[in-house]
């Protein structure tokens, strides 16, 4: 439109005659299309703000769905192992803060600590803790700026000979509740040698390596002098040699090689679950997760060679789920009893090989995590003793299997595109427990024939149904395709697929067995998972937790596959407006159990036909997005999940 005044009586004094009627009519036509034109614009303003509030209130309305459903380990009666033994020797580090009732300061060197324990309560945990096959305790002991704070249960311990505790003490010199990082300037290692002499005199107190005190040290900033000083004043009191242990990590073992080496006798190395297996990460506005592998027997040993003596310590976790709703960390989301036992197996199986009988320590990181809570009542110290005795464990007299011993109501579905594997398939599915049917799915009517030929002299299924499809959809639209007539005829099914890819031949060969192996790896393995399902109406899906190879990135939700997640959720879902939340998991691989009624859904002839070309996509089509929707379509229809680990 026009600019300004002056420009418009020029062009109409250009355009239009002399006559002044002409002229003012024109003059005010053009007046009505300027305030025509601020209307127009006014009404653009004002549809683009309802425009704006009616997306701000359809995104609010969306149903954001987070995978918060996945079932947490049973809370467990105490178990008695006393009736075994083992040449291992398990020592549970004690922090007397953990069992504080009150923390009152007059001064930085005047604190006042008030426990919740007494001779009683000691002697319990020390009873739970044999029973367990715990060997002792490593007493944290601390003693900031040159002044001793109470170390109550070590006082009970001493003033208390009847109880039958093997100890030794781990220096904590920079733990107070001032500020951290003190440089101990003041220390006494003579006033702190008298305090420590005693405990270190007593009979309990654990030796090692031509019976030399253990003294832990929890603090890789310690100076050299001092621990030089520590150890002269033990000799000058004709005690003779300690042995210096220092507690390390993956960081401060790197960071403080020279000290590490120079100043002490060994090391107890910390071995996280969150270190080893589940690290978050974030690359460009994503995020995910990094796996390593869960056996991690090279414990950066091209460091620690140095060493003659190194102790494995695992660290169990009490109560990761309000943990993780109160931190917002995911690290120990996929935290578990079966983990936590796989885990003490790697340590223990590397401390046989590398240590003779007499020097078979191992570290549990802390007694506190191994007593009794309110989350898994005493699950944490019984799997550390079944996985110390070699105890399964999956308890056999605890199956439920009746019903599904009367009519076939378990089925197995393969893909079986490799047909090499062939025998795995079927050799899996024949450890089924129960009556079941077993479907095949594969693309060419050669492979059929061959299928048919081997099913009819080795599976043990009821009856078996083999279909062709194109090369079209890989495992996923073969699944969705065989089972969208028959699915209501089953409760449960388990998908699986010959699977050879990976980072290598040799890994994807190796995936497979381990996905393989923790669904159908023997009658006690499938009989545990269809128990869990008869015993929990509202378990949806069973799935091994994420393979452990050195370098995965299994969780890592790129926007494409989201974007076809919700297409597909919406699809099944028009009236739900779903929106994905940050808690995403699936069964990476593609092999799972599920119950038919938590994802039945999937089975729907438009999705079916959705399937895109094969053309070797590595990732972001319609079947990666179908693979990732398992368990929201469990979490929609009301259904939890649960992951497996039985195998390694």
């Amino acid at each position: 439109m026009f600019n300004n005044v002056f420009e418009k009586e020029s062009i109409i004094n250009d355009i239009l005659p002399k006559e002044n009627n002409n002229k003012d009519n024109i003059y005010k036509y053009l007046i009505f299309i300027k305030k025509k034109d601020s209307i127009l614009k006014i009404l653009i303003i004002i549809c683009s703000i309802i425009f704006f509030i009616m997306n701000v209130a359809y995104l609010y309305s969306k149903i954001n769905i987070d995978l918060d459903n996945r079932i947490n380990s049973e809370i467990e009666d105490d178990i008695s192992f006393s009736e075994y033994s083992s040449t291992i020797k398990p020592i549970a580090l004690y922090n007397p803060k953990d069992y504080e009732i009150n923390n009152s300061l007059i001064n930085i060197k005047k604190p006042i600590y008030t426990y919740d324990i007494d001779v009683k309560k000691l002697e319990d945990q020390i009873n739970l803790a044999k029973s367990h096959g715990i060997y002792g305790f490593g007493f944290y002991y601390f003693w900031p700026h040159d002044k001793k704070i109470s170390n109550s249960p070590l006082d009970i311990i001493i003033e208390n000979k009847q109880l039958d505790l093997k100890f030794f003490l781990i220096w904590e010199p920079d733990l107070t509740d001032g500020e951290k990082g003190d440089d101990n300037k003041n220390f006494n290692v003579t006033k702190f040698f008298v305090d420590i002499k005693k405990y270190v005199m007593d009979e309990r107190y654990i030796k090692f390596q031509n019976n030399r005190p253990i003294i832990g040290i929890n603090n890789k900033d310690i100076e050299e002098n001092d621990i030089d000083m520590l150890r002269d004043k033990f000799r000058e009191n004709n005690i003779g040699e300690i042995f210096i242990l220092l507690n390390v990590n993956d960081d401060n073992l790197i960071r403080n090689t020279s000290l590490i080496k120079n100043s002490f006798d060994g090391i107890y190395y910390s071995t996280r679950i969150d270190s080893l297996e589940r690290i978050m990460f974030g690359y460009n506005g994503t995020f995910g997760y990094f796996y390593t592998n869960l056996l991690y027997h090279n414990i950066n040993l091209n460091i620690t060679n140095n060493f003659s003596y190194i102790f494995r310590t695992s660290i169990p976790f009490a109560n990761y789920p309000k943990y993780i709703k109160e931190k917002k960390v995911y690290i120990y989301g996929d935290y578990s009893q079966e983990k936590f036992y796989f885990l003490n197996k790697a340590i223990i199986n590397w401390t046989l090989e590398n240590h003779d009988i007499d020097n078979q320590y191992i570290f549990i990181d802390k007694f506190s995590y191994l007593e009794k809570n309110n989350i898994l009542g005493y699950a944490n110290i019984n799997t550390f003793s079944k996985s110390l005795y070699g105890i399964p464990l999956i308890n056999a007299n605890k199956f439920n299997l009746i019903n599904l011993q009367k009519n076939t109501l378990v089925l197995v579905q393969a893909h079986v595109y490799y047909i090499d594997l062939l025998d795995e398939v079927v050799n899996k599915s024949n450890n089924m427990p129960v009556p079941f049917d077993l479907y095949i799915t594969t693309n060419t009517e050669e492979k059929k024939n061959l299928i048919e030929d081997y099913l009819k002299k080795n599976s043990r299924a009821n009856k078996y149904e083999i279909l062709i499809t194109e090369n079209k959809g890989r495992d996923i639209i073969p699944l969705l395709k065989q089972l969208k007539e028959i699915w209501y005829n089953y409760k449960y099914f388990c998908h699986i697929h010959t699977k050879k890819h990976g980072l290598s031949e040799e890994e994807g060969s190796y995936w497979q067995n381990y996905l393989y192996n923790n669904l159908l790896g023997d009658k006690n393995s499938i009989s545990q998972i269809l128990t869990d399902f008869e015993n929990n109406n509202k378990l949806g899906v069973i799935f091994p937790e994420h393979f452990f190879t050195k370098i995965k990135f299994s969780l890592f939700l790129r926007h494409y596959n989201r974007k076809h997640m919700i297409y597909l959720l919406d699809t099944l879902f028009p009236s739900l407006n779903i929106k994905i939340g940050e808690l995403f998991n699936f069964p990476v691989g593609n092999m799972f159990w599920a119950r038919m009624n938590a994802v039945y859904q999937i089975f729907d002839e438009k999705i079916i036909e959705k399937s895109p070309e094969e053309n070797g996509q590595y990732d972001g089509t319609l079947l990666h997005g179908i693979e990732r929707i398992w368990l929201y379509l469990a979490k929609i229809n009301g259904f939890v999940y649960k992951c497996v680990l039985n195998y390694i």
